[in-house]
């Protein structure tokens, strides 16, 4: 899931873009931070309706461009939103199909889709224009080697690059070379809210696998070795902030994890913060994780969200960012958070309610709109919206 090590100057500077961003009082990230100061956002996906294109929206921006202008202006107005999440997974990025770039590759030019990144500048060029920032999380499955847990590797198919053993190689390079190219070619870089070092081996387009793993020791080896090797390079190649790896709670309801106790369903946040803050020194300008309804406390009485906060260190909580609420459409069975009576907009206000109480600097919902599988949007296949979750959004200052 991350450049050589940022000069004094860069980090001083993106600290410095990080605290106009938050408007923060000098006291403390969480406590000068303002409700109307927050990153307030949703990921982003519109269905691409644009035949012989891709059948993925950025991929076709250039098909459906105005289109999607004008659905981004009625998110604007409909919700107030200031904040979108968007994921841009590498097998759209790549001219070859499933092919990386090589370790020396000389620049994007030489191994990338052109299309899909001129795409994506456009994208946030018209993002900016209507005051949205957007977080980039670039997902790449390079983080394991193919030979470690191959049964499982979403390298075996025919869209995903089969890593070698050094992956972290290739995952550098596609990372930095994205971002500066990105970074040069927008009309103003204040139009990317953050980066994010994303992806996952089995799934590709998922928060990392950064949580112990004892079944798959060589698993939790390779993710380590992959942040050691890449977070340095991630972080100077951006002059924007830098996001964590998506942080992912373990919140399921087996024996196995039941019997593990509440820390350990974060080790996920404990793994993160010993490998970029205590290891490489190298803290994020944010902390990103994906958060269940609920969960403070949960079912086994445990506060959560509040463990993490006391993990990352409270001076941190106004660099937190809230995200993937599970919320509409989306089932919590089998886990240990219990959200039965509460309706999709009571989710909201839980959510909501919690990053006030905690100071988070900002929150995403998964996601903009429903597809087929996944009923989990602001607005329904038809481009509805659902107008009790837009009328707590509107609630928000």
């Amino acid at each position: 899931m991350r450049r050589d090590v940022p000069g004094a100057m860069g980090t001083l500077s993106r600290c410095l873009t990080l605290a106009a961003m938050l408007s923060l009082a000098a006291g403390g990230l969480a406590d000068g931070l303002r409700p109307t100061d927050r990153l307030r956002g949703v990921h982003f996906n519109p269905v691409s309706l644009s035949p012989p294109g891709t059948g993925h929206w950025l991929a076709d921006y250039h098909l459906i461009r105005p289109r999607v202008r004008g659905e981004l202006s009625e998110l604007v107005a409909a919700t107030g939103l200031n904040f979108l999440d968007v994921m841009v997974l590498i097998p759209l990025t790549l001219r070859e199909r499933a092919m990386s770039p090589a370790d020396d590759a000389a620049d994007v030019t030489a191994w990338a889709n052109m299309r899909t990144l001129r795409n994506l500048v456009d994208f946030l060029d018209d993002c900016h224009r209507l005051g949205l920032a957007v977080e980039v999380d670039l997902a790449t499955n390079q983080w394991i080697p193919y030979e470690v847990d191959t049964a499982h590797h979403i390298g075996q198919s025919e869209w995903w690059p089969e890593p070698d053993d050094t992956p972290w190689t290739e995952a550098a390079v596609w990372y930095e070379q994205i971002i500066r190219y990105v970074e040069a070619e927008v009309a103003d870089p204040e139009a990317i809210a953050f980066w994010t070092m994303m992806g996952n081996y089995q799934l590709g387009g998922a928060e990392p696998v950064t949580w112990d793993w004892p079944e798959q020791p060589q698993v939790g080896e390779f993710a380590a070795r992959f942040v050691r090797e890449v977070w340095p390079r991630f972080c100077q190649a951006a002059t924007r902030p830098v996001g964590s790896p998506i942080m992912l709670p373990i919140l399921a309801d087996t024996e196995y994890w039941n019997a593990k106790g509440p820390r350990a369903r974060l080790s996920s946040v404990s793994n993160l913060k010993r490998w970029l803050v205590d290891d490489l020194k190298l803290p994020p300008d944010y902390w990103v994780m994906s958060t269940y309804p609920c969960c403070d406390p949960a079912t086994d009485g445990f506060h959560y969200l509040r463990e993490i906060v006391a993990i990352l260190g409270r001076e941190s909580a106004g660099r937190i960012i809230s995200t993937d609420f599970k919320g509409a459409g989306h089932s919590t069975a089998d886990t240990i958070v219990d959200k039965s009576g509460l309706s999709d907009a009571d989710v909201l206000r839980w959510h909501f309610a919690k990053v006030d109480e905690y100071g988070f600097g900002g929150w995403w919902i998964w996601s903009y709109q429903d597809t087929p599988d996944n009923p989990t949007g602001l607005r329904d296949l038809s481009g509805r919206w659902k107008t009790e979750l837009v009328k707590v959004l509107r609630e928000r200052p």
